[in-house]
């Protein structure tokens, strides 16, 4: 089911086209709703435990703009769920900065617990990076969403954004190597 929804999530843009091409534009929101109450689902019935709650609360948030814009059922809102996407990407890197761990700090200490201060400030850097990243990406797909055509909203979103994400990880990863081999 994870799976599923993931490709569905990571598919949205040309999920959106395909709907739009076939004068069904709502035909996609339905199935990826379905999808995602499934997934509600199955979190509840876990009893929250671990990270459940945060998935169940991230899942009804995106469940009600998938009735939203199936109810509006205009072009422009519709293309706005990657936008929503990195704003809860946003939300969730960014809740780890105020109180800490960092975000990148809780995945850095899944391979090594103890992590000098100079890697903790470090992480906390990056993590602050990723939230500078997810606002400008969900900022300049709203503005596609409005003013763009769906093709270059499509490519853009379904394409561009992925590619400058790993982009941003790669270029992470080469300077993290080079900045810390003696640390690690």
């Amino acid at each position: 089911m994870t799976s599923l929804l993931t490709g569905a999530t990571i598919g949205y843009p040309f999920l959106i086209s395909a709907g739009a091409a076939l004068g069904r534009p709502r035909l996609p929101l339905v199935v990826i709703g379905a999808l995602l109450l499934v997934s509600l689902v199955l979190a509840w019935r876990s009893g929250f435990e671990g990270d459940a709650v945060w998935r169940v609360a991230e899942g009804a948030l995106m469940m009600a703009f998938l009735v939203v814009a199936a109810v509006v059922n205009e072009a422009h809102v519709i293309r706005l769920g990657p936008a929503l996407a990195n704003v809860a990407m946003l939300l969730s890197f960014g809740r780890t900065l105020r109180g800490g761990p960092s975000m990148v700090e809780s995945i850095a200490r899944l391979r090594r617990r103890d992590l000098p201060a100079e890697v903790v400030t470090y992480c906390w850097r990056l993590t602050l990076l990723w939230c500078v990243f997810f606002g400008l990406n969900a900022a300049f797909i709203t503005w596609l969403a409005f003013y763009g055509s769906l093709a270059s909203w499509t490519i853009y979103t379904g394409v561009l954004a992925y590619l400058l994400a790993g982009g941003l990880f790669l270029a992470e990863l080469f300077y993290r190597h080079r900045r810390f081999t003696a640390i690690s």
